[in-house]
């Protein structure tokens, strides 16, 4: 994991809005996380009541977090990343009509300096897929590490059998290093870290720039074709 790489992108971080194939489909790197995070938001509708601690591995700027806080979000957010030129952009970011910025810290590699068991919920998003096959094991034993017993971890990615993912992904300078990962890779390397219950969804089978047709999204979950997978997580043990 090499914070380099996202240094260099941090002041003008756009989420890859550089490529032209993907502004086409929204035209705004928000519209593309708003679909991750109202899943999140349906999936655990206790964050908008407040008192549940939410770690985002990998969170870059922060935009994640300040998506879900600005679809209602009330969740002690926390985030951590390999880039602090990335962690740098988070207050500059964050709207104060949102209140206190999360709280950030620096990762070491894989390595975060929070306790084990310190989070309700973890989630990490399109982040895998920038992380060296060899090290993505040490990622998911911190990942469990982490988040409680009992707890929920949600691992969104790219994915690859999606031909236009592969396209843009190709040709976007962000993901110069991207090697991406297959669903069930990431159901493998969890199982092998920790005990969890998992099941998979699938999104974003139309442009997130077009709202009504969000309702298409949600009927197609199970296809194995949209641009984006999320492997769902609750730690057994």
């Amino acid at each position: 994991m090499k914070p380099a790489e996202f240094d260099r992108h941090a002041a003008d971080y756009d989420g890859g809005l550089d490529n032209p194939v993907k502004r086409m489909m929204g035209n705004s790197q928000d519209q593309f996380i708003a679909v991750k995070a109202r899943w999140l938001l349906r999936r655990e509708p206790a964050l908008s009541q407040g008192g549940l601690a939410l770690l985002d591995y990998g969170c870059g700027t922060a935009d994640l977090l300040r998506v879900l806080a600005g679809l209602g979000a009330r969740a002690r957010f926390t985030g951590c990343d390999v880039s602090t030129g990335m962690l740098a952009e988070v207050e500059k970011r964050w709207p104060a009509a949102l209140g206190p910025a999360p709280e950030i810290a620096a990762q070491d590699g894989a390595l975060t300096p929070f306790p084990a068991g310190r989070f309700d919920i973890v989630t990490i998003s399109a982040v895998l897929h920038h992380v060296p096959p060899v090290e993505r094991a040490a990622v998911y034993r911190e990942l469990a590490r982490v988040l409680k017993p009992g707890g929920r971890l949600y691992v969104f990615e790219h994915n690859p059998r999606n031909p236009l993912v592969r396209y843009v992904i190709a040709r976007t300078p962000i993901d110069a290093n991207a090697i991406l990962l297959d669903e069930k890779e990431v159901r493998h390397g969890l199982l092998d870290s920790a005990h969890y219950h998992l099941d998979s969804d699938y999104l974003m089978f139309m442009p997130p720039g077009i709202a009504a047709l969000r309702g298409i999204d949600r009927l197609l979950a199970w296809l194995p074709l949209g641009a984006q997978y999320v492997v769902a997580g609750r730690k057994t043990a």
